[in-house]
């Protein structure tokens, strides 16, 4: 039999973990704060140990539960330590706690292992099997001095030789990590972001499998065709637990966003009966938005001849509130005193984002000149007018289009345009590209990335 065969056989016919335990989310799960030293990126070679193959490949091969399948949009503040309400846990072993959560474009991985470990996540990103396609990704962290080294590489299983490890270095520049220890706990934190190929899902519902790992530093990197046993988890915009039977939940407005300073509005739809005898709806934003956003209790509203009830939540956000994916927590409670969770995710969001639509260009032997669309998209609820400059790294250079005016005219409308990149002969990899603005009279900087050459 064919050695890849051979090894897409393993990875589909290894034990997955089916299972899950629901998450009691209303549990407080508040961490102690580490107080240590925050880390700072560096990015190195891999290490290469040869002898350390097998502990590898008996750690991938356990079971790998997890608290809760459906993960929540929700972004952390990546500085190496958990504040209270900032993770999602995802699970816990005898010596590792693990945390992830994701947006679009993005996967966030947290964990608390012993120190001198590593932190290996492990993401089958089309959930058809590890070793299957070149959709399964690696990404390690290290943390020595308080200084974490990141690294991602997927496993590119579609060759006629095997499989074999494709280094992903644009993955690691566009990605941010940060790591702490005290008392002999290292805490590591990191946001994950695509480097312009498509990599990472950015569709609600999307389903994906992981696992967490946390090998000793000196271990090895694992060798290409080891299979690793897997969890199912989907990505979600909302999720509910303990809901009343025949009960159906619903948001209108899931993952909108708002600019701090402003006001949105999420409805909460039920559909029932007035038989269920619901009694009162407690709304609260978790996490950094908690004193940034407005608390709200309402006996629960009688459900109509069609059996159909909501609730509307209103907010402003304070000036200031950092941004990012939120949680809005809705506690339901019943005549019988038995409480119900509902989680929804909104974004608190600048007032514009920059965007360059994925394109897929090759390498060329010459030099060359393409031109790039960029989308400025308001999240406001007013005009947003300004300008924006782009630039980008040596030896590339914006020919045309460096400097552009802004007028976004339309409530949450954009503008569309364009710019020119000037590369050298053979240029490949993947490289930032920085909007800087001034709209309405406040300063405003992102980055993008795009890739050439692709995997």
């Amino acid at each position: 039999m064919p050695l890849p065969i051979l090894f897409a056989i393993l990875a589909v016919q290894g034990p997955v973990t089916q299972q899950a335990v629901l998450r009691n989310v209303q549990a407080n799960s508040t961490q102690t704060a580490q107080t240590a030293q925050k880390g700072t990126v560096t990015t190195t070679a891999e290490k290469q140990v040869p002898d350390k193959t097998q502990t590898t490949g008996q750690q991938f091969s356990s079971n790998f539960s997890v608290a809760e399948l459906n993960r929540v949009a929700l972004t952390p503040k990546i500085d190496g330590v958990i504040d209270e309400e900032e993770w999602d846990l995802l699970g816990s072993t005898s010596d590792m706690k693990s945390y992830f959560q994701w947006e679009p474009g993005k996967l966030h991985i947290a964990a608390q292992v012993p120190s001198g470990h590593d932190l290996v996540a492990s993401f089958d990103l089309g959930a058809n099997g590890w070793l299957i396609g070149k959709d399964n990704l690696e990404v390690r962290l290290s943390c020595v001095d308080s200084k974490v080294t990141i690294s991602c590489r997927v496993v590119d299983g579609t060759g006629i030789s095997g499989p074999k490890w494709i280094d992903l270095p644009g993955m690691t520049l566009s990605s941010i990590a940060a790591c702490s220890t005290s008392n002999g706990i290292t805490t590591y934190e990191a946001s994950i972001s695509d480097m312009g190929i498509g990599l990472l899902p950015t569709e609600v519902g999307s389903k994906i499998m992981l696992r967490f790992d946390d090998p000793e530093t000196s271990e090895a990197p694992a060798p290409a065709y080891l299979p690793r046993t897997l969890s199912p988890v989907f990505l979600v915009m909302q999720r509910s637990a303990a809901l009343p039977a025949g009960l159906k939940f619903n948001t209108e407005g899931l993952g909108r966003s708002v600019v701090p300073g402003e006001g949105t509005k999420l409805r909460l739809t039920f559909n029932g009966n007035n038989s269920m005898k619901l009694q009162r709806l407690e709304m609260h934003s978790e996490g950094f938005s908690k004193n940034d956003t407005n608390q709200l209790a309402v006996p629960f509203p009688k459900f109509d001849d069609k059996g159909r009830s909501y609730v509307d939540y209103l907010t402003s956000v304070a000036e200031g509130s950092l941004q990012g994916y939120r949680l809005l927590k809705s506690t339901l409670s019943t005549a019988d005193n038995i409480n119900a969770i509902l989680e929804s995710c909104y974004r608190v969001s600048p007032v514009v984002d920059f965007e360059i639509p994925r394109m897929v260009v090759p390498v060329a032997p010459l030099d060359r000149s393409i031109r790039y669309t960029f989308y400025a998209k308001s999240n406001s609820s007013k005009p947003v007018r300004g300008e924006v400059t782009v630039s980008v790294p040596d030896p590339l250079k914006v020919l045309n289009g460096a400097d552009h005016k802004v007028n976004v005219v339309s409530a949450r409308g954009r503008d569309r345009q364009t710019f020119e990149i000037f590369f050298p002969p053979n240029t490949s990899g993947t490289f930032p590209v920085k909007f800087t603005a001034t709209l309405d009279g406040k300063k405003l900087e992102q980055v993008q990335y795009i890739t050439i050459g692709g995997l």
